[in-house]
C-alpha cells in the first residue's frame, strides 16, 4: 500500500498565503502569485523584490533569451518596459550572477506550486479539457553521480499547458504522487490519460472521485488484464459481443502508417470484479510501411 503526504510535494504555506493564491483567481497576475515564494535573502541592502526578479526571468525564458546573462541583458535593453510593469524604482537591472546565488536557494516546491495556481486561475471556468499524466527525466540532468530527476506532469492535451508538476523521489513511482495530486486539482468532469504505470483499479477510483473519468494503456505491469483483452479482440471464437471498428491512414515523409482502433463493452461485467469501473475496451494496432527509395536502370 502507498501512502504520500502532500507535505512532502508542497512544502507548507502560511494560512494567507494560501488563501491569497486561491483568492480572486481571474485576476490572479503572475508577479502575484510570485509572492508566496519565500525569499531567503536578508531583506538587508536587497535591491530587487523576489516576485519581480521571477517575473522577469519567465518572460524572458519565454523570449529570446536563453542564458542567465541574456536574462540580465533583456532587463537591461527593457527598462522602460520594467517601469511600467513594476513602477519607477532606483534599479531595474539584474544580472546573471544575481540570477545564479539566488536560484539555487528558492524553494522548488512553493515555485511549482504559485506556477500551477496561476495557471489554473487563468483556465476558463467551464473547463473540461482532457488531462494527460506524463512522467519524463529531466533531460540534461544527469551525473555519475546521480540520475537525472523524475518529473510528473498533468498537461492539456490540445491546448498544451502543464497544469501542475512536481518531482517524483527515487524512493516512490508516479502511482501514489498520481493518486495524492488528483483531489488538489480543480473538480471538473475531464478526462485523464495515462501510460500503463497507473493503470491500477484504485487510480480510476480517485480519478472517478474527482469527477472525472480515465483512458488508461494496458502494457506487461498488467499481466492477467491485458492477456484477457488480448483474448477478447483476437481471438475470434471468444467475442462475448460486437465491437466497433476504424482505420485511419497516415502519410508522411515516406511512410505509411495504417492505424486500427476496435471498442468494444463485451468485457465490462467479466472485469467487473477487479475493475469496477471499466467501461469499455479499446484495442489499437498500427502497421507502418517505409517506401523504398528505387532507381530503374537505365
Amino acid at each position: 500500500m502507498y501512502s504520500t503526504a502532500l507535505p512532502l510535494l508542497f512544502p507548507e504555506m502560511l494560512d494567507e498565503q494560501s488563501a491569497f493564491l486561491r483568492a480572486d483567481g481571474s485576476l490572479l497576475s503572475l508577479y502575484e502569485a510570485f509572492a508566496a515564494v519565500p525569499d531567503p535573502r536578508s531583506r538587508h541592502g536587497q535591491r530587487y523584490d523576489l516576485p519581480s526578479l521571477l517575473t522577469c526571468l519567465v518572460a524572458a525564458l519565454r523570449g529570446p533569451c536563453n542564458s542567465l546573462e541574456a536574462v540580465g541583458q533583456g532587463c537591461r535593453d527593457h527598462q522602460l518596459l520594467l517601469r511600467r510593469l513594476f513602477g519607477p524604482r532606483d534599479f531595474s537591472t539584474p544580472t546573471g550572477s544575481l540570477y545564479r546565488r539566488l536560484l539555487p536557494r528558492l524553494s522548488v516546491g512553493h515555485i511549482e506550486l504559485a506556477l500551477a495556481a496561476w495557471v489554473n486561475a487563468t483556465r476558463p471556468p467551464s473547463d473540461e479539457e482532457a488531462v494527460a499524466l506524463d512522467g519524463k527525466a529531466v533531460r540534461g540532468a544527469a551525473q555519475a553521480s546521480h540520475k537525472a530527476p523524475q518529473r510528473l506532469s498533468f498537461c492539456t492535451h490540445t491546448s498544451q499547458e502543464t497544469l501542475l508538476q512536481v518531482r517524483v523521489s527515487e524512493k516512490t513511482n508516479e502511482i501514489p504522487i498520481a493518486k495524492a495530486l488528483l483531489p488538489c486539482e480543480p473538480r471538473r468532469p475531464r478526462v485523464y490519460t495515462a501510460d500503463a504505470r497507473p493503470t491500477h483499479a484504485d487510480f480510476m477510483e480517485v480519478v472517478h472521485t474527482c469527477s472525472g473519468a480515465s483512458m488508461l494503456t494496458v502494457k506487461g505491469n498488467q499481466p492477467t488484464l491485458y492477456a484477457d483483452l488480448d483474448t477478447s479482440f483476437s481471438d475470434p471464437d471468444t467475442v462475448i459481443a460486437p465491437s466497433e471498428q476504424d482505420v485511419t491512414v497516415d502519410r508522411h515523409r515516406g511512410r505509411t502508417e495504417t492505424r486500427t482502433i476496435q471498442v468494444s463493452c463485451g468485457m465490462n461485467d467479466y472485469l467487473a470484479s477487479r475493475w469496477p469501473l471499466v467501461r469499455e475496451a479499446r484495442s489499437l494496432e498500427a502497421d507502418r510501411d517505409r517506401a523504398q527509395n528505387r532507381q530503374d536502370d537505365p
